[in-house]
């Protein structure tokens, strides 16, 4: 008997509401039942079960003032127990203090996933001007010092498995905007 592919096994209503909870993303702090009903492309009813659920159990806040919904404390809780678990951070933290000692600069530990870099954890350094903090936030490879490093070590299929197109978004003026530009840096 041959064996399923684990993609037969998703229950709907569970990967509803993990695409609900991705909504909360970069710069999204709340949204509103009618906004995630038009982005998730669900009924109204069925958000509003979604985000109950969801609040019941701490995943999902609602701000009484707006009535919109956020992020609860039960996301936070479980992204520090997954950072926790990794062991990385607590081996990581000295060389960090080290290297911000050494270079007077904010250091970052991140990790790679999809294309993009995530940001795990961080030691400021204490000059007056200094980088701002991006913990959690996930930006994509070409584009940072991390994620180029990342890169570099990777064969040119893989670079144009993980960035197919030539055209990249830009977000500052000095980000590599196409891919021969992202390999000549390399």
């Amino acid at each position: 008997m041959a064996r399923k592919e684990k993609s037969e096994y998703i229950i709907q209503a569970v990967s509803h509401a993990l695409d609900l909870l991705e909504q909360f993303h970069d710069d999204v702090d709340e949204l509103g039942v009618t906004e995630l009903s038009k982005r998730l492309k669900l009924h109204k009813n069925n958000v509003f079960r979604l985000l109950a659920t969801l609040e019941s159990r701490g995943y999902i806040e609602q701000n009484k003032a707006t009535e919109n919904y956020r992020l609860g404390l039960k996301a936070l809780e479980l992204g520090q127990t997954f950072i926790k678990q990794m062991g990385l951070l607590r081996q990581a933290k000295p060389i960090l203090e080290k290297m911000v000692t050494e270079c007077n600069e904010t250091c970052y530990v991140a990790i790679f996933k999809e294309g993009h870099v995530v940001y795990l954890d961080m030691v400021e350094t204490d000059m007056t001007v200094r980088v701002v903090s991006r913990v959690g936030s996930r930006l994509p490879a070409y584009c940072t010092a991390a994620g180029k490093v990342y890169l570099s070590h990777m064969s040119e299929d893989e670079i144009s498995e993980i960035l197919p197109g030539e055209e990249y978004q830009t977000f500052t003026d000095t980000t590599i905007k196409t891919h021969t530009a992202l390999r000549a840096e390399l």
